[in-house]
């Protein structure tokens, strides 16, 4: 109990920074320094919103500033430093940031069963049970066998450094249950305002919270669904859900979204691309779309190219002479190099793309040498002469694409961390249905599960300049109609069903780790044919690597259980055998 009472002093000091805490009923209590406050003085809204905006850190830590889970997604590639982790070279990595969530949402949940009653204790401990849940269920998903019975009650049984590692399938079963738990605790629960402006997710809403619960559910159902459990058959707890409800509503609009959205005031509060973050804008500079999301969005016609990622400033041209010149306001470069020998070639880390979206190619070596990248300072000082605000610093590449700034600024509504949406639900019931274990038009689910993508990005019909037409060169107006039509005939024409699903899924998953799960589980999108030069040939890793130091033991026997019993990044965990 020391050790999370350590852990909460800190989450009252650092409210001030996120900007979410209450004024004091008293101006006396001001003065108080949270550092003498007995454990029962800590309101625990207070508690709630940090385990909510330290989990969104976590998640946006992962999938966009920390590199593994997205270079295994194939959503991101880097250049010039540490790019090794998209090479698949992979480091380990550890729990620290992760059970300070876990020991407060327990904290909630006790403190909840004391001093709080009625439907104000059920929303507290139904959602610390919705949060741990959460925490867990990517632990065990990245890990594989991770500590779980005895991770949070270390001081009691007076060994908290060596809790022993629970099998994966018991950590899944146990979260299945407390999320069950949860959404029977909700029945009936409405909003509770005195959590509303603490709940940086849902404010205070418990039917908003149920329905996150039951969609989790569906999610790691669907993760477990290849496997056999004792006393759990997935799909038919699918089904169970899906089919009653009343007794369990899931997410249906984009309004349902799981999200906590950045303010942006401090380091601690803004998304970590922005300035408050990084005061160095290189480091945005450094990340880059991968070469998969750009050509798989050109082709679609799909308008989240444009919304997430920004032309090159700098596109490439065939040419008997080399130049640049500036066109229609865009600065163009003209090569001699014989383009079509060089991209018919089995080499494919010197092909050069000249479209005016390029993505970085998957996996390399020399990632700074790519698309030309190697060449851009025979033609800097012309670039920068016709256009002095392109970024041609040290290793920049202006024949690759950068981000938009909504990964540049410290808070943009849209860069909230997502925990899960409606979309993905929806592309969840598509494969259910799919696969026949709920009823329903399998093609409608994935027709909803794109449009709610769109509303999540704010795409509106018509939207002018949001499509890249290759074959003009030139940004339209975004034709809905067309786009669905186009879907809908790239499903009916799929010989197997779960691919065009499978697409749609992750690409709708953008920057969130959901698509890297999936893919190892499905296969599906066949992301390693994309891949270049990786540290294990065209091989994506399937897990990362756990570091555990204070309780090694243990970690070398769950690690005896994966298959080859190796620590690294390809062996495969129980999910997965």
């Amino acid at each position: 109990m020391k050790k999370i009472y350590k852990t909460l002093k800190w989450s009252i000091l650092s409210l001030g920074v996120l900007a979410v805490c209450s004024c004091s009923d008293s101006l006396d209590e001001t003065n108080i320094s949270s550092n003498t406050l007995p454990e029962n003085k800590i309101d625990i809204s207070f508690v709630l919103t940090n385990v909510l905006t330290s989990t969104a850190k976590n998640d946006a830590n992962t999938n966009y500033k920390g590199r593994e889970v997205s270079a295994g997604s194939q959503y991101l590639q880097r250049d010039n430093v540490d790019f090794y982790s998209f090479y698949f070279v992979w480091d380990t990595k550890n729990f620290n940031s992760f059970f300070p969530i876990l020991t407060n949402s327990q904290y909630i949940y006790d403190r909840a069963e004391t001093e709080k009653e009625g439907d104000e204790k059920k929303y507290y401990q139904a959602v610390s049970l919705i949060m741990k849940s959460y925490t867990y269920g990517f632990l065990t998903s990245t890990f594989g066998d991770i500590p779980y019975s005895e991770a949070i009650n270390g001081e009691e049984r007076g060994d908290a450094f060596v809790p022993k590692y629970d099998a994966q399938e018991d950590v899944f079963l146990g979260i299945l249950s407390d999320l069950s738990t949860a959404n029977d605790m909700l029945k009936g629960v409405g909003t509770i305002g005195a959590a509303s402006s603490a709940d940086v997710v849902f404010q205070g809403d418990g039917q908003k919270w149920r329905k996150f619960a039951n969609s989790l559910r569906l999610r790691y159902c669907m993760r477990l669904s290849q496997k056999t459990l004792s006393g759990l058959d997935p799909a038919a707890e699918i089904a169970s859900i899906v089919n009653n409800p009343t007794d369990n509503p899931i997410m249906t609009a984009v309004s349902d979204n799981a999200a906590v959205k950045w303010i942006g005031s401090a380091s601690d509060n803004s998304f970590p691309g922005g300035p408050l973050s990084y005061t160095f804008r290189s480091e945005f500079y450094r990340r880059k779309p991968s070469a998969t999301i750009v050509k798989d969005l050109i082709e679609l016609k799909d308008p989240r190219l444009t919304t997430w990622i920004r032309p090159v400033d700098v596109q490439i041209f065939p040419s008997s002479t080399d130049y640049v010149d500036i066109v229609d306001g865009r600065v163009r470069r003209y090569t001699t190099v014989d383009i079509a020998t060089r991209n018919a070639d089995s080499d494919l880390t010197n092909d050069v793309n000249t479209s005016l979206f390029v993505g970085l190619g998957v996996a390399l070596s020399a990632p700074n040498d790519y698309n030309m990248g190697n060449t851009v300072t025979d033609v800097r000082s012309d670039i920068s002469a016709l256009d002095p605000d392109i970024y041609l610093g040290d290793s920049s590449n202006p024949h690759i694409s950068y981000l938009t700034n909504i990964y540049s600024e410290n808070a943009n509504e849209l860069s909230a961390t997502i925990f899960m949406s409606a979309a993905e639900t929806q592309f969840i019931l598509a494969e259910a249905s799919e696969r026949g274990w709920i009823g329903g038009n399998p093609m409608d689910y994935y027709l909803s599960g794109i449009e709610k993508s769109f509303d999540r990005w704010q795409i509106a019909d018509g939207a002018s300049s949001a499509i890249y037409d290759e074959d003009s060169n030139s940004l339209v107006a975004f034709d809905k109609a067309a786009y669905m039509a186009n879907a809908e005939s790239i499903y009916t024409n799929a010989a197997n069903k779960m691919e065009p699903i499978m697409h749609q899924k992750w690409i709708a998953g953008w920057l969130t780790a959901e698509a890297w799960f999936d893919w190892r589980r499905t296969g599906l999108p066949e992301l390693e044919k994309n891949v270049i030069e990786g540290a294990n040939g065209q091989d994506i890793p399937k897990r990362q690597i756990l570091s555990d130091p204070f309780n090694e033991d243990n970690l070398t026997e769950a690690t005896s259980r994966l298959q080859p019993p190796v620590n690294d990044q390809w062996s495969l965990m129980w999910l997965l055998k």
